[in-house]
């Protein structure tokens, strides 16, 4: 009789915030390159520590290989004391940290420009990237709607993204003490647990 080869189960990630515009960004990134092993889900929590707990508990309750914990450092006004602070129950929780200091739009704009200053405000960026996305805003009705490209059109500049976020990282672990953004550490685990992006399907998209 014919053995069956044994098929293991899926190894997922959990891409966990409570900030519906990174929920809405995150979501189209998995459309988009059809990681069909990865979950976006938006949670309600006023601050860091909250989120963390609640990450953990859907990460086992989802059983989930990896789970991220996503948030601005203004969503949550954060600073790198608070931030330090709540490490060891992330690291408890089996929960890893991506950050944007101050917010998201940071690492938009670094897929098209590098930044040698220290950036404290997020309206900056947000002016910055209205200039080549029209009526540009952090806001998930944004991502949904307006921006729903935003992400397949940034796609062939995401190498550029993450050297110009490792530079920008010295600069703010200079000012701060911690890195500006972990976002390229939370591309790593996503390519480990979801491979290579699917865009076949998005090459109209993807030509503008």
């Amino acid at each position: 009789m014919r053995k069956r080869t044994p098929v293991l189960p899926r190894k997922t990630i959990l891409i966990a915030t409570a900030n519906p515009a990174i929920a809405a960004y995150f979501s189209r990134v998995r459309k988009d390159c059809r990681y069909v092993s990865m979950t976006v889900e938006c949670y309600q929590a006023a601050d860091l520590e909250t989120l963390i707990k609640t990450t953990g508990k859907a990460r086992i309750a989802g059983k989930f290989a990896c789970a991220w914990a996503v948030f601005d450092f203004d969503e949550f006004g954060l600073t790198a004391e608070s931030l330090n602070a709540a490490m060891p129950l992330a690291e408890s929780r089996k929960v890893k940290l991506a950050w944007n200091i101050p917010s998201i739009s940071m690492w938009l704009f670094l897929h098209l420009k590098a930044l040698n200053v220290f950036v404290e405000t997020a309206s900056s960026f947000e002016q910055a990237l209205a200039k080549v996305f029209p009526n540009f805003a952090e806001t998930a009705e944004y991502m949904t709607n307006d921006g729903q490209d935003i992400h397949l059109r940034l796609f062939s500049s995401f190498s550029k993204a993450v050297v110009n976020a490792s530079a920008y990282n010295k600069l703010c672990e200079k000012k701060l003490g911690i890195a500006g953004t972990t976002f390229p550490m939370l591309y790593e685990d996503i390519k480990e647990y979801c491979g290579e992006a699917d865009l076949s399907h998005n090459q109209k998209l993807l030509a503008k």
